[in-house]
């Protein structure tokens, strides 16, 4: 098994287990910054789905070798785990999955207008902006859902 993928299934066990090993009591004022952590962390990740789609996507039309397909199959594959567990996140604050699908839509459609308009070294600027975040959600989103539910022991 590949680096990456290793990394893709483990960020999906940590974070399922996560959602399923929290606590059951807590006040109102840290329930409300645990559920304000939760959707942000639910965004990101939304955002990193539609991220790692289109680049799944131009990877794939890109001319080129069949060694693309793969990687693209794979990059596809990343940015659907990242929406099934944004997806779950949000769903354990109480949002709809139609709500985090109009978040990837929206962002989507902000980087397509990005790539469309054509600027200097888009797909450059599409990386800082989208690319590096999304390689350290990847890294870091386990430990920064279990921080949000661990913080205080308390539930949302």
């Amino acid at each position: 098994m590949q680096p990456k993928s290793m990394r893709r299934h483990l960020m999906i066990c940590g974070i399922s287990g996560a959602l399923i090993a929290t606590p059951a009591q807590a006040g109102e004022g840290s329930r409300d910054q645990m559920r304000a952590g939760l959707d942000a962390l639910s965004h990101e990740m939304s955002t990193c789905a539609a991220y790692f789609s289109l680049l799944s996507a131009i990877i794939e039309s890109a001319d080129g070798a069949d060694a693309r397909v793969e990687t693209a199959r794979r990059i596809k594959s990343t940015g659907q785990a990242m929406l099934v567990q944004s997806i779950n996140v949000a769903n354990r604050i109480g949002m709809a999955d139609d709500a985090v699908m109009e978040r990837m839509q929206a962002a989507l459609k902000q980087m397509v207008d990005t790539i469309n308009g054509d600027p200097p070294n888009s797909l450059a600027a599409m990386y800082g902006q989208y690319g590096r975040p999304c390689d350290e959600l990847l890294a870091t989103a386990p430990s920064r859902l279990a921080e949000l539910i661990a913080r205080d022991g308390q539930d949302f």
